[in-house]
């Protein structure tokens, strides 16, 4: 059955984060290879990956809501959604005000909130299709990169913006919100653990990851920006550790998604993920449910604890099964 598609939504087009030490944010997300950006406020930092998706980056303010940060004294203060174009817009706008507010501002942007109190905007996507060389491979027998030397690279120009994963107390309750209001598609799911969605039927295996976190409360968890290749996922990741900034986890690969990764401890309250070779899916896509076990995080990967392997299931007892 064709998945419905109402709002034509394109994926994160803007992520607006409020924190303590504005300073070390913006030196970070320029080290990440973030391009800085012109802003008419000079409170509020901007900085864009190459397919023009953005960062905000403001000065955490209580009291605020665009400048109060979830569940952190720096975090997510507002996620901005793409749509296709005004008409989906105007759809997302008469869809929220069933029984919330959601106002437009002077720049035609939609800004309301989700069940959970998280800031949400829509806007027509900003970003844009870059066509760049694909990176080739040689395999036995198949030689793809003949004659040439494979890439290198020695710091990292992200290409877009791929998902954000937020941690909640309840996952199987955060998600239905965007699957039953806004028709996100759930890709796969952690028995217990958290439930992977994409916002339209046909693109990245996910764009938001809402887990079940050790910690109560609404938090923000990671940022993730898709590269060319496993190559600039190591050179970035190289780059940021000469710099002095600490890794969370990798550099690795995910067994759901697929993608190559390196985490980074970020000033941003969470942190931010080098990713390259996800999964792309489309309406044929099959989700699947996976046990927590020891390989939850990934099929491989260096500088990160893993759990215990206890079974936190089984899957048919799961909260998240009939989502």
């Amino acid at each position: 059955m064709q998945a419905e598609n109402r709002f034509r939504l394109t994926g994160v087009d803007c992520v607006r984060f409020a924190v303590e030490d504005i300073e070390a944010a913006c030196r970070f997300a320029a080290d990440w290879g973030l391009v800085p950006a012109i802003s008419k406020d000079p409170a509020l930092k901007v900085f864009t990956a190459t397919d023009g998706s953005e960062v905000q980056v403001v000065k955490a303010a209580a009291g605020q809501p665009r400048c109060t940060p979830i569940g952190a004294p720096s975090g997510l203060a507002e996620l901005t959604w793409g749509v296709a174009d005004a008409a989906a817009l105007q759809a997302i706008a008469d869809e929220l005000r069933k029984d919330r507010a959601a106002e437009f501002d002077a720049e035609g942007v939609l800004h309301s909130h989700d069940d959970l109190g998280i800031g949400l905007a829509f806007r027509v996507t900003r970003r844009r299709a870059v066509i760049y060389p694909v990176t080739r491979y040689n395999a036995p027998g198949q030689p793809g990169r003949l004659n040439a030397r494979a890439p290198r690279y020695e710091a990292v120009r992200p290409h877009e913006i791929s998902h954000i994963a937020i941690g909640v107390d309840d996952a199987g309750e955060a998600v239905k919100f965007y699957i039953e209001r806004l028709d996100f598609i759930v890709s796969d799911r952690y028995a217990n653990r958290g439930i992977f969605m994409r916002c339209a039927p046909v693109g990245n295996h996910h764009h938001v990851f809402f887990m079940n976190a050790k910690q109560p409360g609404t938090r923000f968890n990671h940022l993730a920006f898709k590269v060319r290749d496993i190559h600039e996922v190591i050179g970035g990741g190289q780059h940021l550790d000469a710099l002095g900034w600490k890794t969370f986890a990798g550099p690795g690969r995910h067994l759901i998604s697929s993608a190559c990764f390196w985490y980074f401890v970020s000033p941003f309250g969470g942190s931010w993920e080098y990713a390259a070779d996800e999964d792309m899916v489309g309406e044929d896509w099959e989700t699947q449910d996976f046990d927590a076990v020891s390989h939850i995080f990934s099929e491989w990967t260096f500088g990160l604890e893993k759990s215990d392997g206890t079974l936190r299931g089984p899957i048919s007892a799961s909260k998240e099964q009939a989502l």
